[in-house]
């Protein structure tokens, strides 16, 4: 009989810092995570908290110090842990950092701009939740002059996904160079699809040349070049429960 202590693999990894939950289940179900040597494939398995766990055949250690940085990716790099085309990878920029941090959410392979990383799971958590809509702002480098009416039509809301409306918090011109013929798009979104901005500036019927994500919240790239990451502070961290908080008092 077995009197170890047992929880949800997932759960066992995400407390361990090893990924956030949902992309752990992700990773349990391609068959990319060992228990003691054996490929686990079955989401909900329950598993003794000290076994011995590997993700792509790279141990899980729980490390007890959590670790939160802002980064701003580059582009051409990709948001995840692991890529079987041997791509960059977000977690090249972090091989000196002890734990095994991982993004929260994610940014397009061809988008530069800020992504925070953490080995804290509930926190992940936490920020990617869709119920918490935290802000995020962008600026959209777009082939000629965009209109004011486009512009509009963004924060009035636009049809992604076939039957999807979603609108732009904010958005406004931010930049028109006559001589390249370029238009720069400032914008910002409470909401996460896959490709949402990309999906909502085709929408308008604007054409995107580049996207770089400048702030998420009140984190901003400032001073922070691309490739580069620095720590959160506790207040920092502090501050994104504090704004869920104070949405939902003044929702309720």
């Amino acid at each position: 009989m077995n009197n170890k202590e047992q929880e949800r693999l997932q759960k066992v990894i995400a407390n361990r810092g090893g990924a956030s939950r949902r992309a752990t289940e992700k990773m349990i179900e391609a068959g990319r995570v060992k228990v003691n040597g054996v490929v686990v494939t079955q989401l909900g398995t329950k598993v003794d908290v000290d076994a011995e766990i590997t993700i792509n055949d790279q141990p899980v250690i729980d490390n007890k110090e959590k670790y939160y940085f802002l980064f701003n990716k580059p582009r051409r790099v990709i948001s995840t842990m692991y890529d079987p085309k041997k791509r960059k990878i977000v977690a090249d920029f972090f091989q000196d950092v002890e734990a095994r941090v991982y993004p929260v959410g994610r940014l397009d392979y061809d988008v530069s701009g800020l992504i925070i990383m953490t080995n804290d799971g509930d926190f992940a958590n936490f920020v990617m939740h869709p119920k918490y809509e935290f802000l995020k702002t962008y600026q959209a480098l777009c082939d000629g002059p965009v209109s004011k009416e486009q512009i509009r039509n963004l924060l009035k809301g636009v049809i992604i996904d076939e039957d999807y409306k979603t609108s732009a918090v904010t958005a406004r011109m931010a930049n028109y160079n006559k001589e390249r013929n370029h238009s720069i798009i400032e914008l910002t979104i409470a909401e996460g699809r896959k490709h949402h901005v990309k999906k909502m500036l085709a929408a308008a019927e604007i054409q995107l040349l580049k996207l770089k994500r400048t702030q998420i919240e009140f984190l901003t790239d400032e001073g922070l070049e691309v490739g580069e990451y620095r720590s959160l502070t506790p207040h920092e961290i502090k501050r994104f429960y504090g704004i869920y908080h104070a949405v939902k008092r003044k929702g309720d």
